[in-house]
């Protein structure tokens, strides 16, 4: 590469982990959505081994689909200006596009493309956007969004995950249950642990705001988990919250909604064949004498193997 080329690419960092790594650290906060609820909640991720029978589950209070994304780093237009004859090409269009639509890049924004379709996909609906488009319904408790961290730095990533700060409502209490009381508090303290702890705040949640007939697009976003843009390009507004505040939103609503009836197995095995396509769903029909439980399960199991996309499901047992 000679000096000229270096000098033009000097703009941009890509992340130091992949989307398979952060991932498996966000599946750890994912699952502390069962504490603070009574013991008959339990959170199910897509590795989860555990079935069981229909009739040993009252419902499931909540769904959450998650593509954990690795993004680029992309300095300001102001600290490394834009050659004039490279302003249309690669990256360069986005931190063009943040800068004339005043789209904070200070120090830096970030971006992710959008995940390229198997060989053998069905195009556009096998795209991965366009399944997370399909399954989010908040009015179900059906959550399907990006989570990306808020910084390119590994170093800085890690430091964030290791900080002990907030970890003093893990140990010694407060997740025990006594009475309820206990666990009104319990749910309380939840919250607010979510709300305060460092590493989730460096995570941004971005949820599909429309279907896409291609997977050649880009989503962009500064440090602040806002100024979002979609490339394209077009300035989106609310898609987006840091990871600590969904989630401490998450843990208000399930403590509130604990006792309510549940959406039953049987109405979200249905909205899961109706929101999926054909294609996805023939690879995962159901078998004879197989519980509903068991089947939505697999459909988990399919979307993570082949669109990289994690089902958590917050289940209430009887």
């Amino acid at each position: 590469m000679n000096k000229r080329a270096l000098r033009r690419d000097k703009f941009k960092f890509p992340f130091e982990l992949s989307e398979e790594q952060i991932a498996i650290k966000l599946g750890f906060y994912f699952g502390l959505l069962e504490e603070g609820l009574e013991r008959s909640f339990e959170l199910h991720p897509s590795d989860e081994a555990k079935t069981g029978a229909d009739h040993e589950y009252e419902g499931i209070l909540a769904r959450y689909y998650l593509q954990a994304k690795a993004p680029v780093g992309l300095l300001g237009t102001q600290k490394v200006p834009i050659d004039k004859d490279r302003e249309d090409a690669g990256l360069n269009t986005i931190r063009k596009f943040r800068a004339d639509n005043d789209l904070c890049e200070n120090p830096y924004s970030l971006c992710f493309p959008l995940r390229r379709p198997a060989k053998h996909a069905k195009v556009p609906e096998q795209l991965q956007h366009n399944l997370l488009y399909a399954m989010h319904a908040p009015s179900k408790r059906s959550y399907a969004m990006y989570v990306a961290p808020t910084t390119y730095e590994k170093e800085e990533y890690l430091r964030l995950l290791r900080d002990k700060s907030h970890r003093e409502y893990l140990h010694d209490g407060p997740f025990w249950r006594s009475n309820k009381r206990r666990y009104l508090l319990n749910s309380t303290m939840l919250t607010e642990m979510f709300m305060n702890m460092p590493f989730l705040q460096a995570h941004i949640c971005i949820v599909p705001h429309d279907m896409v007939q291609s997977h050649e697009h880009h989503y962009s976003y500064s440090v602040h988990a806002n100024d979002v843009a979609f490339h394209s390009p077009a300035v989106l507004d609310d898609v987006s919250m840091n990871l600590s505040d969904f989630l401490a939103r998450q843990s208000q609503f399930n403590s509130r909604a604990a006792d309510e009836e549940p959406q039953s197995i049987e109405a979200v095995a249905s909205d899961l064949k109706r929101s999926l396509p054909e294609s996805v769903l023939s690879g995962i029909a159901p078998v004879e004498n197989e519980s509903r439980i068991s089947w939505i399960k697999r459909v988990g199991v399919a979307l993570k193997k082949e669109y990289g996309i994690d089902q958590y499901l917050l289940v209430k047992r009887k």
